[in-house]
């Protein structure tokens, strides 16, 4: 089990998301009828076609409220695919997902009694998240436990890199120090052995800090050629899996990114966004700020950039 990973590893995840493009252009009948309800937040709620989660690629997916539903077509009567749709159906309830089946005919045919149930299992989703009482830091018998975690990061700024924060690729050009270009201006990036994002690594390291699962140097070592140029979108999409295997959801996070320069909160909304899609969370959930160490310490001096976050989750399984 790579990095002790309960779920998908980063290279398979990236074929997932390829496979998955794939799969959009060629829907099934049943799957393009209830794509025209489900599509553009048509009840109320965000929907994803052919969206991966935990290794696996669901018909349609409400990440808000842990909802997938998949049209099953004959085959999945047929041979050991009824024990695979268990197994699956099994693991996601697990992670705190309700799976909806439906069969090509109950959605063609019958359209107006699957969309209430589906509008039945989303009261149903809503309601259970906004009813559980919470048992305080250290859980108990009260009902939920909520747990804190604390993450930092750092990396060094060099030249010749793109500069990631926050998931977003940030122009960052100033002249050369080293000479090269002829002196004129170059990309300035931070230097590490992935993207070298340092908010998103902070993220996750608070995750994985308050679910007691170590940090994301030993999820995602340094020394491995899998992790090398790795995005770290990648990163923080398989940490959310990694908590979830320990019955952990996401509930909010306060971050903030020291840096001299480029500014950073004209990105800040792009940012927040980009991580509260990969989160599967409401971008109000995402506190992002941005500061300077007013020209003190490695940060001033612009030999490197910084990141704290907090992050509150909370056990659903």
């Amino acid at each position: 089990m790579k990095y002790r990973y309960e779920t998908t590893d980063a290279s398979t995840y990236q074929l997932l998301l390829e496979k998955a493009h794939e799969m959009r252009k060629c829907p099934t009948e049943a799957e393009t009828v209830l794509w025209n309800y489900l599509s553009g937040d048509k009840l109320g709620v965000h929907f994803r076609r052919q969206h991966p989660i935990y290794g696996y690629i669901p018909d349609f997916v409400c990440i808000n409220q842990k909802l997938v539903i998949e049209i099953d077509g004959g085959y999945h009567l047929e041979g050991e695919q009824p024990e695979k749709d268990a197994e699956r159906t099994s693991y996601l309830n697990q992670a705190g997902y309700v799976v909806l089946r439906f069969t090509n005919d109950e959605v063609i045919g019958n359209i107006d009694d699957v969309l209430e149930e589906i509008a039945d299992a989303l009261e149903d989703q809503q309601s259970n998240q906004t009813s559980l009482p919470l048992g305080g830091v250290g859980g108990g018998s009260l009902g939920l436990c909520s747990r804190i975690g604390f993450g930092y990061d750092v990396h060094r700024i060099v030249e010749g890199r793109d500069l990631w924060m926050g998931g977003i690729k940030i122009p960052f050009n100033l002249p050369s120090r080293t000479g090269g270009a002829g002196g004129g201006s170059v990309s300035f990036g931070l230097l590490g052995h992935s993207d070298a994002d340092v908010l998103i690594h902070a993220i996750c390291d608070a995750m994985l800090g308050a679910a007691n699962m170590r940090d994301i140097g030993y999820h995602f070592p340094d020394t491995a050629a899998e992790t090398d140029g790795m995005d770290s979108k990648i990163i923080l999409q398989q940490t959310i899996e990694l908590i979830a295997t320990k019955g952990y959801r996401f509930v909010n996070l306060d971050a903030t990114i020291c840096a001299e320069r480029p500014k950073m909160n004209p990105h800040i909304p792009a940012m927040q966004q980009c991580l509260a899609d990969i989160i599967g969370t409401d971008p109000d959930n995402v506190s992002i700020k941005a500061t300077t160490t007013e020209h003190l310490g490695f940060t001033g001096r612009e030999e490197g950039m910084s990141a704290y976050a907090v992050v509150l989750i909370e056990k659903v399984a």
